[in-house]
């Protein structure tokens, strides 16, 4: 290698160094100074409180600060009913203020969201954002089959504790009753019913699926279906949606939010 060549990479060395040293120093700048030395361990231990979002020129705000210190997988507690679970932060949909980590963990419902078919939680807060298919750091690419879903509310029902809305059994039925004279025809596809009817189009059509354990409503419109879930065994409901495409994995949703749920949940005192 000729002195030339090695001066050359030395220099590249330097500036690649130098870049990341300004870099650093920017992000640094921009982190107020009394936020500066807070620890996850301080953030996690924040009274429940508003959050703080204002900020100083130049700065980002104290709530992105503390957030960027949240683990993803930070545990919080949340109670539906008698049922009690603790979900990792960023799974929670939309996922919760800094200073909401020791908040009253009762909750009549919680939003919870996940990609199919690998369960894992998205790389980002994707409430507001209408993506089922972002790329991230370790998905640049999403399969065709890779799909993010949302469930917008899971509801714990018995004695005391009545639905807000109709369960999936109560919407499929009056489904059927509502098409019973409109040239109703149900057809199995893979033990998913189709409700064709003189409604029916390519791009809005009804499908349902029951059993002991679980019962699934989806309407679907052009860009997504909106499904309807009731984990009878466990007496929860969740809405979510899913996107048009991939509806037919809709096992992979629905078992998918019963798996991740078992998982969470505590034990019973």
């Amino acid at each position: 290698m000729s002195l030339k060549s090695l001066g050359t990479g030395g220099m590249r060395f330097r500036t690649a160094h130098k870049v990341v040293a300004v870099a650093l120093l920017l992000f640094s700048s921009l982190v107020p100074s009394a936020l500066a030395a807070e620890t996850a361990e301080d953030v996690y231990n924040l009274p429940c409180t508003e959050p703080d979002l204002s900020s100083e020129p130049g700065h980002v705000s104290k709530e992105a600060v503390r957030k960027g210190l949240i683990d993803p997988t930070h545990p919080v507690a949340i109670n539906l009913g008698p049922l009690k679970f603790k979900m990792p932060w960023a799974y929670i949909y939309p996922r919760p203020f800094s200073t909401h980590l020791n908040c009253n963990p009762n909750r009549k419902s919680v939003g919870i969201i996940f990609w199919i078919p690998d369960l894992k939680a998205p790389e980002r807060d994707l409430w507001g954002v209408p993506e089922f298919h972002p790329s991230e750091t370790d998905r640049p690419n999403p399969g065709p089959n890779d799909s993010i879903i949302r469930v917008t509310g899971v509801q714990y029902y018995g004695s005391g504790y009545p639905l807000k809305e109709s369960s999936a059994d109560q919407r499929i039925d009056r489904l059927l009753r509502l098409y019973g004279d409109d040239d109703l025809v149900l057809i199995d596809q893979d033990r998913l019913i189709k409700m064709q009817n003189k409604y029916t189009t390519d791009t809005n059509d009804q499908y349902y699926f029951k059993n002991e354990t679980d019962s699934l409503m989806l309407s679907c419109m052009p860009v997504y279906c909106q499904a309807y879930l009731d984990l009878k065994d466990m007496n929860l409901t969740a809405q979510f949606a899913i996107r048009r495409e991939v509806f037919r994995n809709w096992r992979q949703a629905s078992q998918g939010i019963r798996a991740l749920l078992v998982r969470w949940k505590t034990a019973q005192q």
